[in-house]
């Protein structure tokens, strides 16, 4: 049902189904950190080489990895999920 201009409440209380603030329909509001499944996963380490790296996977499972080889040479790796 859409909001009526003519019903006499304003779009909030309307919305609350006509209850005070705080009271009836609210929105579902996340409040504080996003949790570590919403995070992009992050993983360092070093290769047996001796180089560095750091991988990146992202919500939607792909991979970027940044890698710098022991003599100073640096390679970025992508990784795409595509299922």
């Amino acid at each position: 049902m859409p909001w009526d201009p003519d019903s006499g409440l304003t779009f909030g209380e309307w919305m609350r189904g006509g209850e005070r603030v705080g009271e009836g329909r609210t929105a579902d509001v996340v409040v504080g950190e996003t949790s570590w499944v919403t995070r992009d996963q992050v993983a360092e380490g070093r290769t047996p080489d001796g180089g560095r790296f750091k991988a990146v996977r992202d919500q939607a499972g792909h991979i970027v990895t940044e890698e710098t080889t022991s003599s100073g040479r640096q390679r970025k790796h992508v990784t795409i999920n595509l299922g």
